[in-house]
């Protein structure tokens, strides 16, 4: 089952209902959205030999549910940036000529093109604007703006999102059978990203990094300066659970000033620390904590010394 993005789904019925299947998309959103779940349903739907596609049930559907179809190619990674070199597209330039296996139709799925690079684009250009009839191209990634114009032009986009919390929600408890009390805190936590949410169950770590940030979000709203820097101190020495931290601090300033101007359907790390925040939070202090967090966020990504980083923000949230 699907959840969410019922518009996407509704509009590749249409199109399959009317025979009017795209020859190239891009499906793209945040990672954990589902954009690979909407690229094999796409694909189960091309390639469905039933009367009403995706029927699920003819051999064709099997195969995909089973996940040997031969005409559904995964395009495999290469290059130095886990892109697609401009050999592999070639390789796949060369193959799209020959008919499929099975059916009428032979699928390529280029997945996470977020490093793909513009000469690997170049080299899919023509293949992408007259395809063979038999070929449909998909590609993956989190942002449209990874790709060329010239490459946009010639491709449908799907836009994938978040479920709501209600969708998340169930499609925890149901398909992933997770306890319902852990469901909803992980709900809490990313929201109605279903990947998301199953990342931060299987990963400790993570849960930590919410602990701390719900820390930090309470030693802010209380101005305990020496709790604000201890709590920082211990991230001086990764970069990468730093990012993570400020990411989730964000959210949590941001959930504060929706508390406290209207209603917060959305809920970052923590609610209870989020709405201490927001008693005490104004307008101004939200935007100069906001600032001081994007700061450090970027010079996080500049390589600038950790150490430096969280001394200068620590500074900043408490001025």
């Amino acid at each position: 089952m699907i959840y969410g993005n019922d518009a996407v789904l509704q509009l590749i019925q249409k199109m399959a209902e009317r025979e009017h299947l795209p020859h190239a998309c891009l499906i793209y959103g945040e990672k954990g959205t589902g954009r690979k779940t909407i690229a094999d349903y796409l694909a189960m739907t091309a390639l469905c030999t039933g009367e009403h596609a995706p029927c699920g049930n003819c051999p064709s559907c099997r195969k995909m549910r089973k996940g040997i179809h031969p005409d559904y190619i995964h395009v495999e990674h290469s290059g130095k940036k886990n892109g697609f070199s401009v050999e592999t597209v070639r390789n796949v330039c060369r193959d799209a000529v020959i008919a499929p296996n099975d059916g009428s139709r032979k699928i390529y799925l280029f997945a996470d093109c977020d490093n793909i690079d513009s000469r690997s684009q170049n080299t899919l250009l023509k293949l992408t604007e007259e395809p063979p009839e038999h070929v449909l191209l998909m590609f993956t990634a989190v942002q449209k703006n990874v790709f060329l114009d010239t490459m946009l032009s010639r491709m449908m986009l799907f836009a994938v999102r978040p479920c709501t919390a209600e969708e998340c929600f169930q499609a925890l408890t149901q398909e992933h059978e997770c306890p319902p009390a852990e469901a909803e805190r992980a709900v809490q936590v990313c929201g109605g990203n279903i990947g998301k949410c199953l990342d931060w169950l299987e990963n400790e770590e993570m849960q930590e990094l919410t602990r701390q940030t719900a820390m930090l979000t309470d030693a802010v709203s209380a101005r305990r300066h020496y709790e604000v820097l201890r709590i920082l101190a211990q991230f001086e020495k990764d970069r990468q659970k730093t990012a993570v931290l400020l990411e989730y601090f964000d959210i949590q300033l941001r959930d504060a000033i929706i508390m406290k101007y209207g209603q917060c359907d959305r809920m970052g790390c923590d609610k209870t620390s989020a709405e201490r925040l927001s008693a005490v939070l104004t307008l101004s202090s939200f935007q100069r904590m906001h600032e001081a967090v994007r700061t450090a966020y970027n010079a996080l990504q500049a390589n600038v010394s950790v150490k430096l980083v969280l001394a200068s923000l620590g500074g900043s949230l408490l001025s």
